[in-house]
């Protein structure tokens, strides 16, 4: 009887697909996104119109600088048997922070300075006082590719290795950068102070573009469990929705999820 049932349950394994049709996980990774160090003074005609009404001033936006941010995100794909390809949707948040300031240096008197603290965009995520998130919320729709499967030659192949490619959709905060200032204060009203200046920046703080990305993964799913782990790595091409961040970050993931 053990005997018949052990057979039983290796037939089973064996006519089991390796990859099942759908899936959806969670991921944690890490994005090498950097925002760059400045202190950037405006004054006269590269100062925004909203502060026209003091010709005499300048406005320094200073910044420190940002390297590597943490990132969390879900995704799901499709594995259909009758073609080569399979589909891949993914979202990813990531963060982190800079030290940031707006100084308002009238033609005289004491300059006007004030951090430009802005709250954590993720709930529960921690930082200090004065600090300025950088955030990135990254979609992705991915063509993928399998290009091996192992171990070679065994009926049970549950390691798959891909590559694929596809657009991004990239929403991110601006940075405390002169082009982001500018573009935000070039048709608004007229501010005396940094504080004035930071309530514009914070209601205006998200922007957003188009990407793309192309990406290397790996999946592993034993049949008959309903469970896949898998790591990816993407390169991002054109993502960045600031001068002062990398336009180009490759991001590292790990995560595990539902595979059926």
């Amino acid at each position: 009887m053990k005997f018949k049932l052990l057979v039983a349950l290796s037939a089973l394994a064996f006519a089991a697909p390796s990859h099942a049709l759908v899936g959806l996980a969670v991921s944690a990774g890490l994005n090498s996104t950097t925002i760059s160090g400045a202190d950037q003074t405006m004054i006269g005609a590269s100062l925004p119109k909203a502060f026209n009404n003091d010709s005499g001033a300048s406005l320094v936006a200073h910044r420190s600088k940002l390297s590597g941010m943490t990132q969390f995100g879900v995704k799901a794909w499709l594995e259909l048997p009758v073609i080569p390809v399979e589909f891949e949707a993914a979202s990813n948040i990531a963060w982190g922070y800079y030290q940031s300031s707006l100084i308002l240096k009238p033609l005289t008197g004491a300059p006007d300075t004030i951090k430009v603290d802005i709250p954590a965009p993720v709930p529960g995520a921690t930082k200090k006082s004065g600090e300025t998130p950088y955030f990135s919320v990254l979609t992705d729709l991915t063509l993928r590719y399998p290009i091996l499967q192992l171990p070679p030659l065994s009926p049970i192949q549950p390691l798959k290795i891909w590559v694929g490619a596809g657009p991004t959709y990239v929403i991110a905060s601006r940075v405390v950068d002169q082009s982001d200032l500018e573009a935000i204060y070039g048709t608004a009203g007229s501010f005396s102070t940094p504080a004035a200046a930071r309530t514009t920046f914070v209601n205006n703080i998200t922007t957003n573009t188009w990407g793309a990305h192309l990406a290397v993964g790996a999946q592993l799913k034993i049949p008959v469990v309903p469970i896949a782990l898998f790591i990816d790595g993407k390169w991002y091409l054109h993502v960045a929705t600031s001068s002062a961040a990398s336009k180009y970050p490759f991001v590292v993931n790990v995560g595990a999820g539902l595979s059926i």
